[in-house]
């Protein structure tokens, strides 16, 4: 039996279907790559090699990428090379990116199950102290999981259990070769610095330390499980979008109260090469859950503000609303929301859900929201007033203000959704009525 066949009997299963595999012509990525053999020669699963040159170190980069060809196809493994432009970058992160990005091309290319990468044990440790060091919270000190989805991609770590020094003790043993990294020495980088340095003097202090830290990541990966799934039903029971009932999370322990908000800016928040919240932002966003009026400015032009019961996610200043719609005579669409006109029911309706009106009383009005100089004329009043002091007198919280449907001729509002009528006809059942409703969330009713 092969040293890697051996290695294979303790790696996280692989479900039969298409898949990916990293390789980098390093001792992981091949032992990996020769762990899977088996289950591509009898046909179980269909798997395509993806090598990245990224073209670091030159012809130390090439020759890696002449390794990876002449290994796949000694071995019968189709193989996709991409070369990447990163446009002078030479940093960890920009590399790893343009990989990324090439991976996800060819997974959707591939119609791939998984990407099946090399990340073993000390990769796991390194990647907990890293991020120990730089703070991270619970969410972050899970670090790798065995079967995973980011971004789209489902990704698979077989050999997460398996440490460094017997994958290549397997390899050597089999005497099947690979490519040392030279920069892997460079202590420059935070990762080699911990790998050589860190994790050495914890393994002196402590003996099997690294499978210590490993199993820890697991403990607190489980325990995310059972946050995560508190906090998204949390917000699957208090966020309407961009609005989350404060109130209702306030009551929460802290931790979760943390989650839900990550969760939802995640959710709701703009699009963002770096989207996570800082811990900062993070505890900046929380304090509003103490309070019942306040703002603070988050990453991409985004804001968020806090009125009354609700905590409102506004991705930027000039958020644009809904274009104009003409009134219809049976049913009309404005963003989110939908006018009905419907027979009548004897009565007036409730004047803020449904409205009572002569059969074509809207035609040629327009469903928009407020814009400088709108008045309306209270329902009973006999003066008009400003919309601005119409809301304000009712309560209506300021981030909600710009968002409200109105049924409006000219700059005179008739209709406001959720809060009350303007200037139209007493209720008669002899003027041929027909019964107008607004169906959407009107949370600044709340």
């Amino acid at each position: 039996m092969r040293a890697t066949d051996r290695l294979r009997e303790r790696m996280y299963p692989i479900k039969a279907g298409r898949y990916l595999i990293g390789l980098s012509g390093g001792a992981d990525s091949v032992a990996l790559l020769m762990t899977l053999l088996p289950d591509i020669r009898d046909g179980r699963i269909a798997a395509e090699a993806v090598h990245v040159n990224h073209g670091l170190r030159g012809t130390e980069s090439d020759d890696d990428e002449k390794f990876c060809r002449e290994l796949c196809e000694r071995e019968g493994v189709p193989l996709t090379v991409y070369r990447a432009d990163l446009q002078g970058k030479t940093d960890e992160d920009s590399a790893r990116k343009a990989r990324y990005g090439f991976f996800r091309e060819k997974y959707k290319a591939f119609k791939a199950d998984g990407l099946i990468l090399a990340h073993h044990a000390d990769d796991q440790a390194e990647t907990f102290l890293m991020r120990l060091t730089r703070g991270a919270g619970p969410e972050g000190l899970e670090c790798m999981r065995e079967d995973e989805t980011v971004e789209d991609i489902r990704i698979l770590r077989p050999m997460l259990r398996i440490r460094r020094e017997e994958i290549r003790a397997a390899l050597t043993e089999d005497g099947t070769g690979w490519r040392e990294d030279s920069t892997n020495t460079d202590t420059a980088y935070l990762r080699n610095k911990v790998r050589q340095e860190l994790i050495p003097a914890l393994e002196a202090i402590s003996e099997s330390a690294v499978d210590k830290i490993c199993r820890t990541a697991g403990m607190i990966a489980a325990d995310n499980d059972v946050l995560d799934a508190a906090a998204e039903k949390l917000l699957r029971e208090n966020a309407k979008g961009s609005i989350l009932n404060a109130a209702a999370i306030t009551a929460e322990p802290e931790a979760v109260r943390r989650r839900v908000l990550r969760k939802w800016w995640n959710a709701e928040g703009p699009v963002l090469e770096e989207h996570a919240l800082s811990a900062a932002q993070t505890e900046a966003l929380t304090a509003l859950l103490d309070v019942t009026k306040g703002k603070i400015n988050l990453p991409g032009g985004a804001y968020a503000v806090r009125t009354g019961k609700h905590l409102i996610l506004r991705r930027s200043e000039k958020e644009e609303a809904p274009e104009p719609a003409a009134f219809s005579g049976k049913e009309t669409v404005f963003g989110d929301y939908r006018i009905t006109v419907g027979p009548s029911e004897g009565n007036p309706g409730d004047g803020k859900r449904t409205q009572e009106v002569p059969d074509g009383f809207f035609e040629g009005c327009e469903i928009r929201t407020r814009r400088p100089g709108d008045r309306i004329r209270p329902f009973g009043s006999t003066g008009s007033r400003k919309l601005q002091d119409y809301l304000t007198d009712r309560r209506i919280g300021e981030p909600f203000r710009d968002q409200i449907p109105l049924i409006c001729r000219g700059n005179e509002v008739l209709l406001v959704c959720g809060v009350g009528a303007g200037n139209i006809p007493r209720w008669n059942g002899e003027d041929h009525p027909v019964r107008i409703t607004w169906h959407g969330e009107t949370p600044w009713t709340e």
